[in-house]
């Protein structure tokens, strides 16, 4: 008999296993391992909850929400992201994801939650049917595509005889700068002090003013990418990188079915996006993947974000994913105020 419940930290082996029995499909496909904690990701997405479906005692079918904070308009609001939506394949096509979806929407509506989001690969629509023509709850609304670029390591340094990269500790000018510029954005993150425990800092200062940042951050420990299909293509051009890297000065790249080893850019804030800053705190980042062993540092930026100008002169492999978004309260002018602006996403969460 099938029954709908919390997970608790109890279920951490059988998430684990349900886990890593599925991926995301699409024109590439991936597998995110949680080894070997399953909620230790929900931990830094922010308070979260997990639903599972269970059949006798075996876990079949999952999905979680975690509360953020947010700029909308300038405005911190709340958002409800919505990940780990997973059904185990000899259990789909029997309503189980619908109804793992109704149980969902009935603890948001019991909260009184407002914005939803989750982020569905590209080419990989699926997903999205168990949210479409739900009771009480508007559909959601695509608000555009976010490119995730994976910079590949070098080893060459980029100078700039102005300006030069130092890392920086957490502190509330640095906060506050990447407060003001998340301001900017649409979903921007309102980031605390606790956002930047376990990442490493670096700031470009003049006259001690922060003029930009980044946060660096492996999540390796709490969650594992790991390749599981790639098209000839791909295949082809990650082997002829491989062969090449020592000349070239580049960073190992990924194998089928293993980790791959990577950094995320968790966040990068210029005062002028049109400034060399940012190109030279890229460049800080790759020699960083290189220089420890890792094969990229990832970004994840929106079609409309002009920092993808500073990517243009970096070696990178970059893949796509659809932002969808709704107002449980069917406030249609908000949702369109976020598409008509900059969406923002932390792709190191994801």
């Amino acid at each position: 008999m099938l029954t709908y419940r919390l997970a608790t930290q109890a279920d951490n082996q059988q998430l684990l296993h349900l886990t890593s029995s599925l991926g995301m499909m699409g024109d590439t496909g991936l597998r995110i391992d949680r080894s070997p904690d399953f909620f230790a990701l929900l931990v830094l997405r922010g308070p979260s909850k997990v639903f599972v479906a269970v059949d006798e005692e075996t876990i079949v079918g999952c999905i979680c929400v975690s509360h953020q904070e947010v700029f909308v308009g300038s405005k911190a609001m709340p958002l409800n992201y919505i990940g780990d939506f997973k059904v185990a394949p000899g259990y789909r096509n029997k309503g189980i994801g619908l109804e793992l979806c109704n149980t969902l929407a009935d603890y948001l509506l019991s909260i009184d939650a407002d914005l939803a989001f989750l982020n569905v690969s590209k080419g990989n629509t699926k997903p999205l049917s168990f949210f479409r023509d739900r009771p009480n709850i508007p559909d959601y609304a695509n608000i555009g595509t976010f490119i995730i670029h994976q910079l590949i390591g070098k080893k060459r340094r980029i100078d700039h005889s102005g300006y030069h990269v130092e890392s920086h500790p957490a502190t509330t000018a640095l906060v506050d700068f990447f407060n003001r510029q998340h301001r900017t954005y649409q979903l921007g993150n309102l980031v605390t002090p606790a956002h930047l425990i376990g990442t490493d800092c670096y700031v470009i200062c003049k006259n001690n003013t922060i003029l930009a940042a980044m946060c660096v951050v492996d999540t390796m420990a709490v969650k594992q990418n790991v390749v599981t299909k790639l098209s000839w293509k791909m295949r082809w051009l990650l082997t002829v990188l491989n062969s090449i890297r020592f000349i070239t000065g580049i960073s190992s790249m990924p194998e089928l079915n293993k980790p791959v080893k990577m950094l995320y850019l968790k966040y990068l804030a210029i005062e002028d996006p049109a400034s060399p800053l940012a190109d030279l705190l890229l460049g800080h980042a790759v020699n960083i993947v290189y220089d420890k062993g890792y094969s990229f540092v990832s970004i994840g930026l929106h079609e409309k974000d002009p920092l993808h100008a500073a990517l243009k002169g970096h070696q990178k492999l970059s893949f796509q994913s659809v932002g969808m978004l709704l107002s449980i309260k069917d406030r249609q002018d908000l949702v369109a105020a976020i598409k008509d602006g900059i969406p923002f996403e932390d792709y190191s969460l994801v």
